[in-house]
């Protein structure tokens, strides 16, 4: 009786001791996705990226946008004429208008003035944390609305190609927006959450529902990015990497596939982060693309 006792007691222990150590792992990938590490001046010069918005000898001018809490610094270059086409530039998740500016090189014969923000919650944003999708595509609409009077094309890699393609179709700017380059997008909000699980070699089956379920909780609201560009009236161009470990290339295929107007790029042997190094001449050849729909549909 006494060892049956003690096996009790023991399995109790260990039952008590693993639901701790899996309540506190939730937490933590829960508490990462909504507060990320912030990618800021160290960040690019550790990694050799450029920390000057007149880096590319285009003149450069700083400001900050406020929304819902948040407080994110803006970089504008090129232009300071409202009415010129613009180019609004956005970062991937646990990424920084730093990553945007590095990304810049192939954008730049393709417009006279960029805009460079810092979504909500990343880089030196302050106030209140990310979305993670759930009202970032407002953040840009309203930032657009704040900063631009004429045509508008939207650029964003990952997280920031998620927004950008809900932000096209929001009604206070879609009449504006003459397409959107999205690199790596993903589907839903699951993709990368299970992504980061793998790369640590961490099981995705005990935690990814969960997880979702808890964001949903504190309002963070699981969206289709197919759904988003299935409202598009303006063009879609969809770069996807090949090997991407985080943005599956057959959720980038299905993305492009619910635009009206669509075109799908696969950068062979491309991985989360190659679009502006080894994809440089298929985001080229993506803008011209763009640039030629949108004449097409105001012809």
């Amino acid at each position: 009786m006494a060892d049956l006792t003690a096996i009790l007691g023991a399995s109790a222990f260990l039952a008590s001791s693993a639901g701790l150590v899996y309540g506190l792992t939730l937490t933590g990938i829960v508490g990462e996705a909504m507060r990320p590490e912030r990618k800021t001046v160290g960040w690019a010069l550790g990694r050799g990226l450029p920390i000057e918005p007149d880096c590319w000898g285009l003149p450069a001018r700083e400001w900050s946008h406020g929304f819902r809490g948040a407080t994110s610094p803006v970089w504008e270059l090129g232009s300071e004429d409202p009415a010129a086409h613009t180019f609004v530039v956005v970062h991937g998740f646990a990424r920084s208008r730093y990553d945007s500016l590095a990304r810049l090189g192939p954008m730049l014969p393709s417009a006279p003035r960029f805009i460079l923000p810092d979504l909500p919650g990343h880089g030196d944003s302050v106030g209140r944390g990310t979305r993670l999708g759930t009202d970032e595509d407002r953040f840009l609409a309203t930032l657009i609305e704040a900063s631009t009077t004429g045509p508008v094309t939207l650029v964003g890699h990952s997280l920031g190609a998620v927004a950008a393609i809900g932000a096209a179709s929001d009604a206070a700017i879609a009449a504006r927006v003459r397409g959107v380059l999205a690199l790596a997008p993903y589907e839903r909000l699951r993709t990368p959450i299970s992504a980061r699980l793998d790369l640590r070699a961490m099981p995705k089956a005990p935690f990814v529902v969960p997880a979702i379920a808890l964001l949903s909780a504190r309002g963070i609201v699981e969206r289709s990015t197919r759904e988003l560009a299935a409202r598009l009236s303006c063009p879609l161009a969809v770069l996807a990497g090949a090997n991407d470990p985080v943005s599956p290339l057959e959720e980038a295929r299905g993305v492009a596939s619910a635009a009206k107007r669509s075109r799908l790029a696969v950068l062979e042997h491309g991985r989360h982060d190659d679009f502006h190094t080894l994809g440089r001449d298929e985001m080229t050849a993506a803008l011209a693309w763009l640039a030629s729909a949108a004449s097409e549909g105001t012809a």
